[in-house]
């Protein structure tokens, strides 16, 4: 029991004492004593409720994917992405949705069953679907342990992963996997604890089923940065909403503009779809416009009339919309 505690059971004990021998039947002692007695609930409850820390344990070392395909232990020698190896090759994100951590099995690989119910490609039912995430930032060999039990793994960057916490997370599908997805995960940024009760499963149509709206959706928001990089304001502005017509894009200040990645989010109005989308702009000589220059993650924000009309950008930025 914490210093604090003990002073406040002492305190309410010599009360209550003092209360039972009748030393003084003054309303002001009953009130000292209710006060004393509701402190001592409240600072029992605070101290003593909550788990706390109360040691560390190993995390089993995990290998990395290179030293995996040099001694055997995957069965995707020749498939995996080269910057899963040599961490430094270009890669485009392709799966983006909420988990259930249910185990983790080293520094380097966790198992996780989507929130969302998703259908493979072909088939009609739909199911929770387990996966194995690979760590490409791995975690640290050290995890807290708390006085209820609950393990609590980390690293830098990473959020506190707990088995059985739920968290969004975007990452890499391992070409032709088989019997389980198998997702790498870039860096720690890419592993958030989810907020709310979002669920949802974005991930390549060509192996699972998608609903139809978000793919068309997310074309549009692809054709836009192909346009974009092609500096087509044409065929740009027809994939946007008329009041967000007439921009000037600086078109002659810039080398070029390439889509890294797209992920769809939980919208929070009905009728629009929301996608985070890493972008890399370069200028040809240097930051030429009020968009600055390297990698960029926004936010783009579609809607349409109807079911049957085309979704339209009308909005993006860094703010937070989604």
């Amino acid at each position: 029991m914490s210093w604090v505690a003990e002073c406040a059971m002492s305190q309410a004990k010599y009360a209550l004492e003092a209360y039972n021998m009748k030393t003084t039947k003054s309303r002001s002692s009953s009130r000292i004593i209710t006060f004393l007695s509701i402190l001592l609930a409240v600072v029992l409850l605070a101290t003593g409720c909550a788990p706390k820390v109360t040691g560390t344990v190993d995390v089993p070392y995990g290998a990395n994917m290179e030293i995996q395909v040099e001694n055997g232990a995957t069965g995707y020698k020749g498939l995996v992405p080269a910057f899963v190896l040599d961490g430094t090759s270009p890669y485009i994100m392709d799966l983006s949705a909420t988990f259930t951590v249910t185990d983790v099995i080293d520094t380097r690989i966790v198992w996780a069953d989507t929130t969302a119910l998703v259908s493979l490609a072909g088939q009609s039912s739909q199911r929770h679907l387990s996966v194995i995430l690979y760590l490409c930032q791995p975690l640290s060999e050290k995890a807290d342990k708390f006085s209820d039990g609950t393990i609590a793994y980390g690293g830098t960057g990473y959020p506190e992963i707990i088995e059985g916490q739920t968290y969004t997370i975007s990452g890499v599908l391992q070409p032709q996997w088989q019997s389980v997805p198998l997702i790498y995960v870039p860096t720690a940024y890419e592993f958030k604890k989810t907020a709310g009760d979002e669920s949802f499963f974005y991930a390549p149509s060509d192996q699972f089923e998608q609903e139809p709206s978000s793919m068309a959706a997310k074309q549009v928001v692809e054709e836009y940065f192909k346009y974009w990089n092609g500096k087509n304001i044409t065929e740009m502005e027809k994939r946007m909403t008329p009041n967000k017509k007439g921009i000037d894009w600086s078109f002659d200040a810039i080398e070029y503009v390439k889509l890294i990645s797209i992920s769809e989010r939980q919208p929070r109005e009905a009728g629009t779809k929301v996608f985070v989308v890493v972008f890399d702009l370069k200028y040809k000589k240097g930051k030429s416009s009020s968009l600055n220059e390297g990698r960029t993650t926004w936010e783009y924000l579609l809607k349409r009339d109807n079911e049957t009309s085309s979704w339209l950008i009308y909005d993006w930025g860094g703010g937070g919309y989604a």
